[in-house]
């Protein structure tokens, strides 16, 4: 799924559909009162794939590492990890240990299976997401509801914040998730 798609519906959502228009020509660059509505989708976009990966659908990968006597930096992992679920090697689960610039393990091949955020996106970027259970619809109305409140707009916010919420409630379970980064709010 295209980060244009999800801020296009978006902007159809809150009543822009000059501004979604120009997405796909990339007329809005010309336009600074459509470039401001399409810049300020995408951040609410990027924020609020963050925040679902933190707090409601985690994003899940698995990586494999050699390593230099078990130490893997960080910074060598395709994503930043929010959270290790587990670390492996030939199958059996090792010790290790966390430390803030790199993850110390028991074992030279491991294979590390981790949580983690998605990265600031562009238009034409993919999501990190692929369309279950968080899909376009989903992503469009939380991107709504903070681009409503940027504008001013706090009972449309309010309106789609609570669509947003509601879908988030019909894919999720009511457990509480423990030991993720909470999401940052607005100021």
């Amino acid at each position: 799924m295209l980060v244009s798609d999800v801020v296009k519906t978006a902007l159809i959502l809150v009543g822009r559909k000059d501004a979604a228009d120009a997405v796909d020509t990339q007329s809005y660059l010309q336009d600074t009162s459509l470039s401001h509505a399409v810049n300020a989708m995408l951040h609410c976009y990027n924020a609020v794939e963050d925040e679902l990966a933190r707090g409601f659908f985690p994003l899940e990968t698995e990586q494999n590492f050699n390593t230099i006597n078990g130490t893997v930096k960080f910074a060598s992992f395709t994503h930043a990890p929010i959270k290790i679920v587990s670390v492996v090697s030939d199958g059996k689960k090792v010790g290790y240990r966390i430390y803030p610039e790199y993850l110390d393990a028991d074992a030279k091949y491991i294979t590390v299976r981790y949580m983690y955020c998605p990265v600031k996106k562009q238009l034409t970027d993919e999501s990190d997401y692929g369309g279950y259970p968080v899909g376009e619809r989903m992503l469009a109305m939380g991107a709504a509801a903070e681009y409503c409140l940027i504008e001013g707009a706090f009972e449309d916010s309010e309106n789609w914040e609570k669509r947003y919420r509601d879908e988030i409630a019909r894919f999720r379970s009511y457990e509480k998730a423990e030991g993720y980064i909470p999401a940052r709010a607005w100021v």
